[in-house]
Protein backbone atom coordinates (compact mmCIF):
# COMPACT_ATOMS: atom_id res chain seq x y z
CA UNK A 1 0.00 0.00 0.00
CA UNK A 2 1.16 3.53 -0.66
CA UNK A 3 1.66 5.41 2.59
CA UNK A 4 1.64 9.15 3.07
CA UNK A 5 4.20 10.71 5.43
CA UNK A 6 2.97 11.13 8.99
CA UNK A 7 5.30 14.08 9.61
CA UNK A 8 4.65 17.19 7.58
CA UNK A 9 7.25 19.60 6.31
CA UNK A 10 5.68 22.32 8.47
CA UNK A 11 6.56 20.37 11.60
CA UNK A 12 10.25 20.51 10.58
CA UNK A 13 10.14 24.23 9.73
CA UNK A 14 8.64 26.22 12.58
CA UNK A 15 6.82 29.35 11.48
CA UNK A 16 5.78 27.91 8.09
CA UNK A 17 2.72 26.16 6.73
CA UNK A 18 2.31 23.60 3.93
CA UNK A 19 -0.21 23.28 1.15
CA UNK A 20 -2.38 20.23 1.55
CA UNK A 21 -4.84 18.62 -0.87
CA UNK A 22 -7.77 17.42 1.18
CA UNK A 23 -9.36 15.46 -1.69
CA UNK A 24 -6.77 14.35 -4.31
CA UNK A 25 -9.37 12.37 -6.26
CA UNK A 26 -11.58 15.42 -6.68
CA UNK A 27 -8.59 17.50 -7.81
CA UNK A 28 -7.40 14.91 -10.33
CA UNK A 29 -10.88 14.41 -11.71
CA UNK A 30 -11.28 18.16 -12.15
CA UNK A 31 -7.93 18.38 -13.96
CA UNK A 32 -9.05 15.55 -16.24
CA UNK A 33 -12.14 17.54 -17.24
CA UNK A 34 -9.97 19.52 -19.66
CA UNK A 35 -10.36 16.60 -22.08
CA UNK A 36 -13.43 16.94 -24.25
CA UNK A 37 -13.41 13.60 -26.10
CA UNK A 38 -12.42 10.01 -25.38
CA UNK A 39 -10.03 10.20 -28.32
CA UNK A 40 -8.11 13.04 -26.65
CA UNK A 41 -7.93 11.04 -23.41
CA UNK A 42 -6.44 8.08 -25.25
CA UNK A 43 -3.90 10.27 -27.04
CA UNK A 44 -2.19 10.79 -23.67
CA UNK A 45 -1.29 7.10 -23.56
CA UNK A 46 -0.21 7.06 -27.19
CA UNK A 47 1.88 10.14 -26.35
CA UNK A 48 3.55 8.30 -23.47
CA UNK A 49 4.46 5.45 -25.80
CA UNK A 50 5.92 7.92 -28.29
CA UNK A 51 7.94 9.59 -25.53
CA UNK A 52 9.46 6.20 -24.69
CA UNK A 53 10.11 5.57 -28.37
CA UNK A 54 11.82 8.98 -28.55
CA UNK A 55 14.40 7.88 -26.00
CA UNK A 56 15.27 4.94 -28.26
CA UNK A 57 15.34 7.24 -31.29
CA UNK A 58 17.79 9.67 -29.70
CA UNK A 59 19.99 7.01 -28.18
CA UNK A 60 20.33 5.43 -31.62
CA UNK A 61 21.51 8.57 -33.42
CA UNK A 62 18.18 9.81 -34.77
CA UNK A 63 16.71 6.49 -35.93
CA UNK A 64 14.67 3.77 -34.26
CA UNK A 65 16.85 0.73 -33.46
CA UNK A 66 14.03 -1.59 -34.51
CA UNK A 67 10.48 -1.16 -35.88
CA UNK A 68 8.34 0.55 -33.26
CA UNK A 69 4.75 -0.68 -33.01
CA UNK A 70 1.97 1.09 -31.14
CA UNK A 71 -1.32 -0.74 -31.45
CA UNK A 72 -4.76 0.39 -30.24
CA UNK A 73 -7.61 -2.08 -29.83
CA UNK A 74 -11.25 -1.24 -29.08
CA UNK A 75 -13.28 -3.73 -27.07
CA UNK A 76 -16.88 -2.74 -27.68
CA UNK A 77 -18.43 -5.16 -25.17
CA UNK A 78 -16.29 -4.01 -22.24
CA UNK A 79 -16.24 -0.36 -23.34
CA UNK A 80 -12.46 -0.52 -23.19
CA UNK A 81 -9.49 0.56 -25.31
CA UNK A 82 -5.94 -0.76 -25.01
CA UNK A 83 -2.73 0.93 -26.13
CA UNK A 84 0.26 -1.40 -26.49
CA UNK A 85 3.83 -0.61 -27.50
CA UNK A 86 7.09 -2.51 -27.84
CA UNK A 87 9.37 0.21 -26.47
CA UNK A 88 11.54 0.11 -23.33
CA UNK A 89 8.79 -0.41 -20.76
CA UNK A 90 9.10 0.47 -17.07
CA UNK A 91 10.57 -1.13 -14.00
CA UNK A 92 8.28 -1.83 -11.06
CA UNK A 93 9.64 1.18 -9.21
CA UNK A 94 8.99 3.52 -12.13
CA UNK A 95 5.49 2.16 -12.68
CA UNK A 96 4.52 2.74 -9.06
CA UNK A 97 6.13 6.16 -8.99
CA UNK A 98 4.27 7.55 -12.05
CA UNK A 99 0.96 6.52 -10.47
CA UNK A 100 1.78 7.62 -6.93
CA UNK A 101 3.69 10.89 -7.42
CA UNK A 102 1.17 13.09 -9.19
CA UNK A 103 2.79 16.08 -10.89
CA UNK A 104 6.33 14.72 -10.51
CA UNK A 105 7.04 13.65 -14.07
CA UNK A 106 10.57 12.38 -14.66
CA UNK A 107 10.29 13.91 -18.13
CA UNK A 108 10.42 17.40 -16.70
CA UNK A 109 14.16 17.69 -17.29
CA UNK A 110 13.97 16.26 -20.80
CA UNK A 111 13.24 19.06 -23.24
CA UNK A 112 12.70 16.73 -26.18
CA UNK A 113 9.64 14.94 -24.83
CA UNK A 114 6.08 16.22 -24.66
CA UNK A 115 4.56 14.80 -21.46
CA UNK A 116 6.18 16.82 -18.72
CA UNK A 117 3.40 17.58 -16.25
CA UNK A 118 2.80 14.17 -14.70
CA UNK A 119 -1.00 14.39 -15.04
CA UNK A 120 -1.38 12.46 -18.31
CA UNK A 121 -1.39 9.08 -16.58
CA UNK A 122 -4.62 10.14 -14.85
CA UNK A 123 -6.36 11.32 -18.03
CA UNK A 124 -8.66 8.27 -17.94
CA UNK A 125 -10.51 9.87 -15.00
CA UNK A 126 -12.33 12.19 -17.41
CA UNK A 127 -14.25 9.38 -19.10
CA UNK A 128 -13.69 5.92 -17.62
CA UNK A 129 -13.81 3.95 -14.39
CA UNK A 130 -10.43 2.24 -14.34
CA UNK A 131 -7.04 1.78 -15.91
CA UNK A 132 -4.62 -1.14 -15.93
CA UNK A 133 -0.89 -0.84 -16.66
CA UNK A 134 1.14 -3.83 -17.76
CA UNK A 135 4.82 -3.36 -18.43
CA UNK A 136 8.16 -5.05 -18.69
CA UNK A 137 11.60 -3.46 -18.75
CA UNK A 138 14.76 -5.17 -20.00
CA UNK A 139 16.06 -5.13 -16.40
CA UNK A 140 12.86 -6.21 -14.73
CA UNK A 141 9.94 -8.58 -14.79
CA UNK A 142 6.43 -8.35 -16.16
CA UNK A 143 4.32 -6.27 -13.73
CA UNK A 144 0.73 -5.04 -13.65
CA UNK A 145 -0.98 -2.29 -11.65
CA UNK A 146 -4.65 -1.33 -11.59
CA UNK A 147 -6.19 1.98 -10.55
CA UNK A 148 -9.83 3.00 -10.08
CA UNK A 149 -11.13 6.51 -10.75
CA UNK A 150 -12.27 6.98 -7.15
CA UNK A 151 -9.01 5.74 -5.59
CA UNK A 152 -6.14 7.59 -3.99
CA UNK A 153 -5.61 5.31 -0.99
CA UNK A 154 -5.43 1.56 -0.76
CA UNK A 155 -4.02 1.16 -4.28
CA UNK A 156 -2.50 -2.30 -4.57
CA UNK A 157 1.20 -2.45 -5.38
CA UNK A 158 2.31 -3.59 -8.81
CA UNK A 159 2.12 -7.37 -9.02
CA UNK A 160 4.38 -9.66 -10.95
CA UNK A 161 2.86 -11.68 -13.77
CA UNK A 162 4.34 -14.99 -14.83
CA UNK A 163 3.46 -14.88 -18.53
CA UNK A 164 5.86 -13.12 -20.94
CA UNK A 165 5.02 -9.57 -21.95
CA UNK A 166 3.13 -9.77 -25.30
CA UNK A 167 5.45 -7.84 -27.62
CA UNK A 168 8.02 -8.84 -30.23
CA UNK A 169 10.77 -7.05 -28.26
CA UNK A 170 9.76 -8.62 -24.95
CA UNK A 171 9.51 -5.14 -23.45
CA UNK A 172 7.00 -2.32 -23.55
CA UNK A 173 3.74 -1.14 -22.02
CA UNK A 174 0.11 -2.21 -22.34
CA UNK A 175 -2.38 0.34 -21.03
CA UNK A 176 -6.05 -0.62 -20.89
CA UNK A 177 -8.68 1.99 -20.10
CA UNK A 178 -11.93 0.25 -19.09
CA UNK A 179 -15.47 1.15 -18.16
CA UNK A 180 -15.85 4.16 -20.41
CA UNK A 181 -19.05 6.06 -19.74
CA UNK A 182 -21.55 5.37 -22.51
CA UNK A 183 -21.80 9.00 -23.62
CA UNK A 184 -18.03 9.18 -24.05
CA UNK A 185 -17.61 5.80 -25.70
CA UNK A 186 -20.49 5.97 -28.17
CA UNK A 187 -18.53 7.98 -30.75
CA UNK A 188 -15.26 6.04 -30.39
CA UNK A 189 -14.48 4.01 -33.51
CA UNK A 190 -11.36 2.74 -35.19
CA UNK A 191 -11.76 5.49 -37.78
CA UNK A 192 -12.18 8.24 -35.16
CA UNK A 193 -9.01 7.10 -33.37
CA UNK A 194 -7.13 6.79 -36.65
CA UNK A 195 -8.16 10.34 -37.58
CA UNK A 196 -7.11 11.71 -34.18
CA UNK A 197 -3.71 10.00 -34.37
CA UNK A 198 -3.07 11.11 -37.94
CA UNK A 199 -3.94 14.69 -36.99
CA UNK A 200 -2.20 14.83 -33.62
CA UNK A 201 1.01 12.93 -34.49
CA UNK A 202 1.28 13.87 -38.15
CA UNK A 203 4.97 14.81 -38.04
CA UNK A 204 6.11 11.74 -36.11
CA UNK A 205 4.24 9.38 -38.42
CA UNK A 206 6.48 10.57 -41.25
CA UNK A 207 9.45 8.82 -39.62
CA UNK A 208 10.60 5.43 -40.95
CA UNK A 209 10.02 2.42 -38.69
CA UNK A 210 7.20 3.98 -36.67
CA UNK A 211 3.95 2.05 -37.06
CA UNK A 212 0.68 2.93 -35.32
CA UNK A 213 -2.41 0.83 -35.96
CA UNK A 214 -6.02 0.83 -34.75
CA UNK A 215 -8.67 -1.86 -34.83
CA UNK A 216 -11.94 -2.93 -33.30
CA UNK A 217 -11.60 -6.35 -31.66
CA UNK A 218 -12.07 -8.84 -34.50
CA UNK A 219 -12.21 -6.06 -37.10
CA UNK A 220 -9.85 -4.92 -39.87
CA UNK A 221 -6.55 -3.24 -39.06
CA UNK A 222 -6.29 0.47 -39.87
CA UNK A 223 -2.79 1.86 -40.44
CA UNK A 224 -2.15 5.47 -39.44
CA UNK A 225 -0.31 7.42 -42.11
CA UNK A 226 1.17 10.93 -42.33
CA UNK A 227 -0.41 13.60 -44.47
CA UNK A 228 1.42 13.93 -47.81
CA UNK A 229 1.72 17.62 -48.64
CA UNK A 230 3.44 16.77 -51.94
CA UNK A 231 0.12 15.51 -53.30
CA UNK A 232 -1.43 18.98 -52.98
CA UNK A 233 -0.84 21.15 -56.03
CA UNK A 234 0.08 24.74 -55.37
CA UNK A 235 2.89 27.07 -54.30
CA UNK A 236 4.79 26.20 -51.14
CA UNK A 237 6.54 28.36 -48.57
CA UNK A 238 9.26 26.55 -46.62
CA UNK A 239 11.59 28.06 -44.06
CA UNK A 240 13.91 26.94 -41.33
CA UNK A 241 14.37 29.71 -38.80
CA UNK A 242 17.10 29.80 -36.19
CA UNK A 243 15.86 31.93 -33.33
CA UNK A 244 18.10 33.31 -30.61
CA UNK A 245 16.72 33.21 -27.08
CA UNK A 246 18.59 33.21 -23.76
CA UNK A 247 21.93 32.67 -25.47
CA UNK A 248 20.60 29.56 -27.21
CA UNK A 249 19.67 28.96 -30.86
CA UNK A 250 16.34 27.23 -31.49
CA UNK A 251 15.39 25.83 -34.90
CA UNK A 252 11.80 26.29 -36.13
CA UNK A 253 10.65 24.47 -39.26
CA UNK A 254 7.86 25.90 -41.43
CA UNK A 255 6.02 24.23 -44.30
CA UNK A 256 3.03 26.15 -45.67
CA UNK A 257 1.19 25.44 -48.89
CA UNK A 258 -1.59 27.12 -50.84
CA UNK A 259 -3.85 24.58 -52.52
CA UNK A 260 -4.42 25.84 -56.04
CA UNK A 261 -7.68 24.15 -56.96
CA UNK A 262 -9.62 22.92 -53.94
CA UNK A 263 -9.64 23.66 -50.25
CA UNK A 264 -7.95 20.99 -48.11
CA UNK A 265 -9.25 20.43 -44.54
CA UNK A 266 -5.75 20.64 -43.04
CA UNK A 267 -5.43 24.05 -41.35
CA UNK A 268 -1.99 25.40 -40.54
CA UNK A 269 -1.09 24.04 -37.12
CA UNK A 270 1.60 24.45 -34.53
CA UNK A 271 3.50 21.30 -33.60
CA UNK A 272 5.81 20.83 -30.63
CA UNK A 273 8.20 17.88 -30.80
CA UNK A 274 6.09 16.27 -33.51
CA UNK A 275 2.79 16.64 -31.62
CA UNK A 276 0.03 18.97 -32.70
CA UNK A 277 -0.66 21.77 -30.25
CA UNK A 278 -3.43 23.46 -32.22
CA UNK A 279 -4.46 25.27 -35.37
CA UNK A 280 -2.74 28.64 -35.73
CA UNK A 281 -6.08 30.41 -36.13
CA UNK A 282 -7.30 28.89 -32.84
CA UNK A 283 -4.27 30.02 -30.83
CA UNK A 284 -5.52 33.09 -29.02
CA UNK A 285 -2.04 34.27 -28.09
CA UNK A 286 -0.93 34.13 -31.73
CA UNK A 287 -4.06 35.77 -33.11
CA UNK A 288 -3.57 38.72 -30.77
CA UNK A 289 -0.19 39.32 -32.42
CA UNK A 290 -1.20 38.58 -36.01
CA UNK A 291 -2.10 41.35 -38.47
CA UNK A 292 -3.68 38.99 -41.02
CA UNK A 293 -5.51 37.00 -38.34
CA UNK A 294 -8.07 34.48 -39.59
CA UNK A 295 -8.21 35.94 -43.11
CA UNK A 296 -4.75 34.41 -43.56
CA UNK A 297 -4.38 31.61 -41.03
CA UNK A 298 -7.85 30.08 -41.42
CA UNK A 299 -7.99 30.47 -45.19
CA UNK A 300 -9.48 27.20 -46.51
CA UNK A 301 -6.76 26.89 -49.17
CA UNK A 302 -3.85 27.36 -46.74
CA UNK A 303 -2.43 24.28 -45.06
CA UNK A 304 0.79 23.17 -43.44
CA UNK A 305 2.67 23.01 -40.17
CA UNK A 306 4.98 25.03 -37.96
CA UNK A 307 7.26 22.84 -35.83
CA UNK A 308 8.31 25.07 -32.93
CA UNK A 309 10.80 22.70 -31.34
CA UNK A 310 11.86 23.73 -27.85
CA UNK A 311 11.66 27.54 -27.86
CA UNK A 312 8.17 27.39 -26.32
CA UNK A 313 6.29 25.01 -24.04
CA UNK A 314 2.61 24.03 -24.29
CA UNK A 315 0.39 24.93 -21.35
CA UNK A 316 -1.06 22.10 -19.31
CA UNK A 317 -4.10 21.92 -21.63
CA UNK A 318 -1.72 21.70 -24.60
CA UNK A 319 -3.84 24.05 -26.68
CA UNK A 320 -1.62 27.13 -26.41
CA UNK A 321 1.89 28.10 -25.36
CA UNK A 322 3.13 29.32 -22.00
CA UNK A 323 3.54 33.09 -21.95
CA UNK A 324 7.30 33.56 -22.11
CA UNK A 325 9.83 35.70 -23.92
CA UNK A 326 10.46 32.67 -26.15
CA UNK A 327 6.85 32.82 -27.32
CA UNK A 328 7.27 36.50 -28.18
CA UNK A 329 10.45 35.75 -30.15
CA UNK A 330 8.67 32.96 -32.04
CA UNK A 331 5.62 35.02 -32.97
CA UNK A 332 7.66 38.03 -34.07
CA UNK A 333 9.66 35.78 -36.37
CA UNK A 334 6.49 34.32 -37.92
CA UNK A 335 4.57 37.53 -38.55
CA UNK A 336 6.70 38.70 -41.54
CA UNK A 337 5.53 35.57 -43.38
CA UNK A 338 1.99 36.98 -43.52
CA UNK A 339 2.90 39.40 -46.35
CA UNK A 340 4.18 36.50 -48.48
CA UNK A 341 1.14 34.41 -47.67
CA UNK A 342 -1.23 37.21 -48.66
CA UNK A 343 0.44 37.40 -52.09
CA UNK A 344 0.13 33.64 -52.56
CA UNK A 345 -3.49 33.70 -51.44
CA UNK A 346 -4.46 36.71 -53.58
CA UNK A 347 -4.77 34.71 -56.81
CA UNK A 348 -6.79 32.01 -55.04
CA UNK A 349 -9.07 34.68 -53.57
CA UNK A 350 -9.61 36.15 -57.03
CA UNK A 351 -10.50 32.75 -58.47
CA UNK A 352 -12.84 32.08 -55.57
CA UNK A 353 -14.50 35.46 -55.95
CA UNK A 354 -15.06 34.91 -59.67
CA UNK A 355 -16.38 31.41 -59.11
CA UNK A 356 -18.76 32.63 -56.42
CA UNK A 357 -20.01 35.46 -58.64
CA UNK A 358 -20.63 32.96 -61.43
CA UNK A 359 -22.69 30.83 -59.05
CA UNK A 360 -24.60 33.88 -57.86
CA UNK A 361 -25.25 34.94 -61.47
CA UNK A 362 -26.67 31.51 -62.28
CA UNK A 363 -28.94 31.67 -59.22
CA UNK A 364 -30.21 35.12 -60.18
CA UNK A 365 -30.79 34.00 -63.77
CA UNK A 366 -32.77 31.01 -62.54
CA UNK A 367 -34.89 33.21 -60.27
CA UNK A 368 -35.69 35.72 -63.04
CA UNK A 369 -36.58 32.97 -65.51
CA UNK A 370 -38.83 31.29 -62.95
CA UNK A 371 -40.78 34.51 -62.29
CA UNK A 372 -40.94 36.04 -65.77
CA UNK A 373 -41.20 32.79 -67.72
CA UNK A 374 -38.82 34.33 -70.26
CA UNK A 375 -35.77 32.11 -70.70
CA UNK A 376 -34.41 34.48 -73.33
CA UNK A 377 -34.01 37.25 -70.79
CA UNK A 378 -30.30 37.19 -69.84
CA UNK A 379 -28.79 38.63 -66.64
CA UNK A 380 -25.08 39.39 -66.42
CA UNK A 381 -22.84 40.90 -63.73
CA UNK A 382 -20.13 43.41 -64.62
CA UNK A 383 -17.91 45.78 -62.67
CA UNK A 384 -17.79 48.91 -64.82
CA UNK A 385 -19.51 52.25 -65.49
CA UNK A 386 -21.59 54.45 -63.24
CA UNK A 387 -25.06 53.03 -63.92
CA UNK A 388 -26.80 50.49 -61.74
CA UNK A 389 -28.15 48.61 -64.73
CA UNK A 390 -27.24 48.55 -68.38
CA UNK A 391 -30.10 47.28 -70.52
CA UNK A 392 -28.98 46.00 -73.87
CA UNK A 393 -30.59 44.48 -76.89
CA UNK A 394 -32.09 41.01 -77.16
CA UNK A 395 -33.23 40.91 -73.54
CA UNK A 396 -29.84 41.35 -71.89
CA UNK A 397 -29.37 43.36 -68.69
CA UNK A 398 -26.07 43.85 -66.85
CA UNK A 399 -25.90 44.56 -63.11
CA UNK A 400 -22.99 46.80 -62.11
CA UNK A 401 -21.33 45.13 -59.09
CA UNK A 402 -18.99 48.12 -58.67
CA UNK A 403 -21.84 50.59 -58.12
CA UNK A 404 -21.97 51.98 -54.54
CA UNK A 405 -25.58 50.83 -54.16
CA UNK A 406 -24.57 47.23 -54.91
CA UNK A 407 -21.47 47.36 -52.71
CA UNK A 408 -23.41 48.83 -49.79
CA UNK A 409 -25.66 45.78 -49.77
CA UNK A 410 -23.14 43.08 -50.66
CA UNK A 411 -21.34 40.99 -48.04
CA UNK A 412 -18.06 39.20 -48.60
CA UNK A 413 -16.14 36.49 -46.75
CA UNK A 414 -12.58 37.07 -45.62
CA UNK A 415 -11.51 35.38 -48.84
CA UNK A 416 -13.50 37.84 -50.96
CA UNK A 417 -16.39 35.50 -51.80
CA UNK A 418 -19.75 37.20 -52.38
CA UNK A 419 -22.50 36.16 -49.98
CA UNK A 420 -26.14 37.03 -50.90
CA UNK A 421 -28.09 38.94 -48.26
CA UNK A 422 -31.72 39.95 -47.85
CA UNK A 423 -30.81 43.57 -48.61
CA UNK A 424 -28.93 42.63 -51.77
CA UNK A 425 -31.75 40.41 -52.99
CA UNK A 426 -34.29 43.18 -52.38
CA UNK A 427 -32.08 45.61 -54.33
CA UNK A 428 -31.70 43.20 -57.26
CA UNK A 429 -35.42 42.43 -57.28
CA UNK A 430 -36.22 46.13 -57.55
CA UNK A 431 -33.65 46.82 -60.26
CA UNK A 432 -34.51 43.76 -62.34
CA UNK A 433 -38.23 44.45 -62.05
CA UNK A 434 -37.65 47.85 -63.64
CA UNK A 435 -35.81 46.22 -66.51
CA UNK A 436 -38.18 43.31 -67.07
CA UNK A 437 -41.63 44.82 -66.42
CA UNK A 438 -43.65 44.47 -69.64
CA UNK A 439 -45.28 47.73 -70.77
CA UNK A 440 -47.95 48.12 -73.45
CA UNK A 441 -50.35 50.79 -74.67
CA UNK A 442 -53.14 49.51 -72.42
CA UNK A 443 -51.12 49.92 -69.21
CA UNK A 444 -52.31 52.59 -66.80
CA UNK A 445 -50.12 54.13 -64.07
CA UNK A 446 -52.07 52.29 -61.38
CA UNK A 447 -51.75 49.03 -63.29
CA UNK A 448 -48.01 49.54 -63.74
CA UNK A 449 -47.44 50.28 -60.05
CA UNK A 450 -49.37 47.20 -59.05
CA UNK A 451 -47.56 45.01 -61.58
CA UNK A 452 -44.21 46.41 -60.51
CA UNK A 453 -44.90 45.71 -56.83
CA UNK A 454 -45.99 42.16 -57.63
CA UNK A 455 -42.93 41.55 -59.78
CA UNK A 456 -40.54 42.93 -57.14
CA UNK A 457 -42.02 40.75 -54.41
CA UNK A 458 -42.02 37.66 -56.64
CA UNK A 459 -38.41 38.21 -57.71
CA UNK A 460 -37.29 38.78 -54.13
CA UNK A 461 -38.98 35.59 -52.96
CA UNK A 462 -37.42 33.62 -55.81
CA UNK A 463 -33.96 35.07 -55.13
CA UNK A 464 -34.20 34.19 -51.44
CA UNK A 465 -35.20 30.65 -52.37
CA UNK A 466 -32.00 30.28 -54.43
CA UNK A 467 -29.73 30.90 -51.41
Amino acid sequence: MFRTPTTTFAAQKPGTIDLEISDPVLMLNEVARRYETAERVLMEYVDNALDDAEALYRANGGAYPYPIHIDLTINREQRAVSVQDNCRGMTRETLERVVRNVGESQKRGQTWVNGRFGFGVHAFRAAAESICFQTQHAHGSHFALELQRDQHRGIKEARRRDEPFPSDSGTGCLVTVSGFEADWFRAVTAVSLQTEIETHFERLLARPDLHITVREAGGPLLVCRPFDYALVEGPILQRELFLAHKEEIYPVKICLKVARETAVPRPVSFFARGRRVGAAADMKSFMRKSAGKTSVWSHPHLLGYIEVGEIVQPIINRDDFVRTQGRTVLYEALLPLEAELKLLLASVNQQQSEATLDQFSAAVQQAVTAVTGDAAFQVAFVAAGDRRLVVGENGRVAVNTAHPDFQARARYTRQGELRPTDRLNAYLATMLALATLPVDDQSTPAHLLHAQAELILSLEASLNAQR
